[in-house]
């Protein structure tokens, strides 16, 4: 290998140097974890001096190849960073090697392109993540917020959601993030659509959102399981689901009011309760809410789906929908004790309910 070493470094090509840059990086690579101080200087001083004489394709080549690497010297991660886009991006998005206050730097003098990069980091630092907000344009912003790998400030994350409010990509992003706080749910609530208002509030009453059932999921299990399409199957072939057991009443339900098939939903929960429909949206519409309590954890239906129907009543009754997590507080101090010490109703098995 050394006499290789030798002839690229006596061939003056770029197309020369470019090679000698990738079997330095060959060698450096192979004892990564294993390199001393004096060695990783070296390596250091030699790939930098083969830098300035590299085409874009080699550089790009040995930042991907470097990137990942805790032992890559900062001198090179940032060198490499600093560089066109196409070089720069795995270091930025990457390495280890460059430290807050090269991100800190790299922030304030670099284009937008470069700040998205940094903006995908795993586990950014706050200082990062705030100069972001305050130097960055949409894009930068949107994917800040659709990176839940890392976390915000609180600052970073008002900020951003209140500039959420005129784009809807970086609302949809911001709303699917778990770290989100009650302050800046009840702002979002207002401007996302049903099953994202239903997560929203039940992030902002203090349920765990990797719990919840989204309609997209109950969607694509009706299609595996039973061929279902849920936007044309009728309320009849439902119910027959929910009467054999093979299909819970919760998940129904939930995906219903998404759909906007109030009365279907309604119907369901009627057909469990032995009840006709238009009792049944009296209840829900018109009599006072301990009934409607009362019926829902009669029904076994979970906190998500009570919700939704607690949303529901709020909008027919034209009241600020903020009372609907009053009611879900509400309904879990109502909950039986059998219910609080088992398995949440929306996640539960066809098999675990009791048969009509």
């Amino acid at each position: 290998m050394l006499n290789d070493l030798l002839t690229l470094a006596r061939n003056p090509s770029r197309e020369a140097r470019g090679h000698l840059l990738q079997r330095v990086a060959d060698v450096f690579l192979d004892g990564v974890g294993k390199h001393t101080e004096a060695e990783l200087v070296l390596f250091c001083e030699i790939i930098l001096k083969l830098l300035d004489g590299s085409s874009l394709a080699q550089r790009a080549r040995l930042s991907r190849r470097m990137a990942p690497w805790g032992e890559t010297p900062n001198r090179v991660a940032y060198r490499l960073a600093s560089d066109e886009i196409t070089v720069a991006a795995p270091m930025l998005e990457q390495s280890p090697s460059l430290t807050e206050s090269d991100l800190l730097k790299l922030t304030r003098r670099m284009p937008q392109t470069h700040l998205i990069a940094i903006a995908r980091r795993v586990d950014m630092p706050r200082r990062v993540s705030d100069l972001l907000v305050d130097k960055g344009t949409i894009r930068v912003w949107r994917t800040m917020a659709g990176n839940t790998r890392s976390s915000m400030s609180d600052w970073a994350m008002r900020t951003l959601a209140k500039r959420s409010i005129s784009d809807t990509q970086l609302r949809r992003n911001l709303s699917a993030r778990q770290d989100l706080t009650p302050l800046i749910c009840d702002w979002l609530i207002p401007h996302v659509n049903t099953p994202t208002r239903i997560r929203l509030e039940a992030i902002r009453s203090g349920s765990n959102p990797g719990q919840l059932t989204t309609p997209e999921q109950i969607r694509k299990e009706l299609r595996s399981r039973f061929d279902i399409s849920i936007e044309t199957c009728d309320v009849e072939r439902l119910w027959q689901l929910v009467r054999d057991e093979n299909f819970s009443l919760d998940k129904l339900m939930l995906v219903l009011l998404a759909e906007r098939r109030h009365n279907d939903a309604l119907d369901l929960f009627a057909r469990r309760m032995k009840r006709a429909l238009h009792a049944m949206q009296g209840t829900v519409f018109q009599a006072g809410i301990d009934e409607l309590i009362s019926q829902a954890h009669a029904a076994g239906l979970s906190d998500q789906v009570f919700l939704a129907l607690a949303q529901l009543r709020c909008q027919h009754l034209r009241i600020p929908e903020s009372q609907a997590t009053r009611w879900l507080d509400m309904f879990r101090q109502l909950a039986p004790a059998s219910r609080n010490s088992g398995p949440s109703p929306a996640t539960s098995s066809p098999a675990s309910r009791s048969p009509n």
